[in-house]
């Protein structure tokens, strides 16, 4: 039993890595022939060639698949194992790996990158646009707008970006380096707050090998990785009753993309259930101080703060409930354009008034349970923020729900919260492009990204995973 346990094992270890090495193949292929593309003056990046159909989608999408495939059968496994973490980082190398060389998809890196070097010109980005400067990346940029990402991204940005002189290549790899490293640190981070934990490493190599985590955080490189890494230090902190970090913590998150500032009246209302009124005092002060230095130097505007909300996504769609109406109604005689604008932003404002009422209940719930714990704070982090993406988000992109991995990573015991979240995270980067287009397509995109997770919310029984 045991050598047949094991055999299996290295057939799963084997197709994952052929299907990576494949995906990583395809993925530079469609890269590169991209960039230079773009610089011959052809196609938009943003576009060119993940709509429609052509052989490299297939190979990317059926790559991604079967390791995804693999990753799900090894999960149902639980294969318990006594490693250190270096012995897990050796299973995970070839996969880090390949996700490093693999050339990012997403035209993101090039805005980041952008911004940095506006940055470095003592330009500020959070007053002028995107397309008010002119580098060498300014022919990839698909967002012209002011940045949207907070000073703490921008470092990062300018710290790659010292490599645009020489080639933008090189400044995407260097951007890249960091988002594998920061990747690795956050799987070391789960691996120390779970050291009681007996499935401790079997979760943390979960972590490190996620295909969703490996090709957006790494192979495309977005910053949910450095979101990632403030969510882990935050549970972390909230576990060790380290409350003052914690709110540093979301505070440093949100000066790298907004999301995490939905986090802080959780927080918030916990501290002053508990009583911890020092804590909140220092917390207060420490938050004026940073806002009142950001506002200082880079944000000295309301518009330049109103600049990290994205305002250029306020009227799109894809990936969504949202998305899936509007492309049915595309599919209908006799409904106007007026009539499906006016349909989609009640949608919107309902949906969104829906969120907050949910919110507001889970606070409400947080004041008055009467055994509230540090693992009932990050459940109801949780669950708001899968809420707000599966319900509330008309713009959903693949990579949004990677940040609930570690929340699902570090909470284990929420059984019915770990599945959905995983499925979740899984199932919106089967289907490689924006998914909001108007073809059947980016309907059947939309319908994979949120179906299955909506179903284990409202269908899912909480059992226990181990």
């Amino acid at each position: 039993m045991a050598n047949n346990y094991l055999k299996n094992q290295k057939i799963l270890y084997a197709a994952a890595l052929a299907a990576s090495i494949i995906f990583c193949i395809a993925m530079t292929s469609m890269g590169i022939t991209k960039y230079y593309s773009v610089l011959q003056g052809g196609d938009n990046y943003n576009d060119y060639p993940t709509s429609g159909f052509s052989l490299i989608r297939v190979l990317i999408n059926g790559s991604y698949l079967i390791a995804t495939v693999t990753y799900i059968i090894w999960l149902t496994k639980k294969q318990q194992t006594s490693y250190s973490f270096l012995d897990i980082c050796k299973y995970a190398i070839p996969f880090l790996a390949l996700a490093l060389i693999a050339y990012p998809q997403s035209s993101d890196i090039y805005l980041y990158l952008h911004y940095g070097t506006m940055s470095l010109h003592k330009i500020n980005p959070y007053l002028n646009s995107s397309d008010s400067f002119v580098s060498n990346l300014s022919p990839f940029l698909h967002w012209r707008q002011t940045s949207t990402y907070g000073p703490v991204s921008l470092f990062f940005f300018a710290l790659s970006a010292l490599g645009v002189p020489i080639s933008p290549l090189l400044a995407v790899y260097i951007f890249k380096i960091i988002c594998v490293l920061v990747h690795t640190l956050n799987a070391y981070l789960i691996w120390r707050l779970l050291t009681n934990y007996e499935h401790r490493n079997f979760i943390t190599m979960a972590y490190l090998v996620n295909p969703m985590l490996l090709n957006e955080q790494i192979a495309n490189a977005h910053l949910d990785v450095l979101v990632a890494n403030t969510l882990i230090v935050l549970i972390g902190c909230i576990y060790y009753q380290r409350y003052v970090f914690a709110i540093l913590a979301i505070l440093v998150g949100f000066l790298i993309k907004t999301l995490p500032i939905i986090w802080f009246p959780l927080v918030f209302a916990f501290l002053c259930k508990q009583r911890r009124w020092r804590d909140l005092a220092a917390s207060v002060l420490l938050s004026l101080l940073i806002i009142a230095v950001i506002t200082y130097t880079f944000m000295p505007t309301v518009s330049a703060w109103r600049s990290v909300l994205n305002p250029a996504t306020s009227g799109a769609t894809a990936r969504s409930f949202h998305q899936a109406l509007n492309l049915f109604m595309n599919f209908l005689p006799n409904v106007s354009v007026e009539t499906r604008e006016n349909i989609l932003s009640f949608l919107k404002y309902f949906a969104y008034l829906s969120w907050i009422v949910y919110y507001a209940g889970t606070l409400i719930k947080s004041l008055f349970r009467q055994k509230d714990s540090e693992i009932n704070l990050v459940s109801d982090i949780g669950w708001t923020t899968l809420t707000l993406f599966l319900f509330a988000t008309p713009w959903l992109m693949p990579w949004y729900p990677s940040i609930l991995l570690p929340i699902a990573a570090l909470s284990i015991n929420s059984s019915h919260f770990v599945l959905t979240s995983l499925t979740f995270s899984l199932s919106p980067s089967i289907i490689l492009g924006a998914g909001s287009g108007t073809t059947v397509i980016s309907l059947a995109t939309s319908l994979v990204s949120v179906v299955p997770a909506t179903a284990l919310v409202i269908f899912g029984r909480k059992k226990p995973l181990f």
